[in-house]
């Protein structure tokens, strides 16, 4: 069982990353967050809410990175961290399951990331991957 300060503790510290903390740019309140992340799933019994406590961690730092209202070095400190925790969700996740996941977090890093330069082009259904043809030139 988990006590009132803790579990308050973990959902501030989520806030703090989630809506990107204004007063700092380190990754402290990143590292902390999934450190309290981790020792929150360890204290689970139950396998499934064990792999839940650890998909929140990894969903609220992907939703984090996709976040264009905060800077963009917040976002990738997330993206770091997504990184770290690849391992974690390989053991959690099927095989195929894994490989959906980090499709999807590949994807959604080029799309916010490497094609920032792109964005204000009209047709994004090249860079979502949706057309797989290449245009001649």
């Amino acid at each position: 069982f988990m006590s009132f300060n803790y579990c308050f503790t973990f959902s501030t510290v989520e806030m703090s990353v989630r809506y990107g903390d204004c007063n700092s740019n380190n990754d402290d309140i990143i590292s902390c967050y999934v450190h309290l992340g981790l020792e929150r799933a360890k204290k689970l019994s139950d396998i499934v809410a064990v792999r839940h406590a650890h998909m929140r961690v990894l969903n609220t730092l992907i939703d984090t990175m996709c976040d264009h209202c905060l800077s963009r070095v917040w976002r990738k400190q997330c993206y770091r961290y997504i990184k770290r925790l690849l391992p974690l969700l390989y053991e959690m996740l099927a095989p195929q399951q894994y490989k959906q996941k980090t499709q999807e977090i590949q994807t959604l890093y080029t799309y916010y990331f490497e094609d920032f330069t792109n964005s204000n082009q009209p047709n994004h259904s090249e860079h979502m991957g949706i057309s797989s043809e290449k245009k001649q030139p």
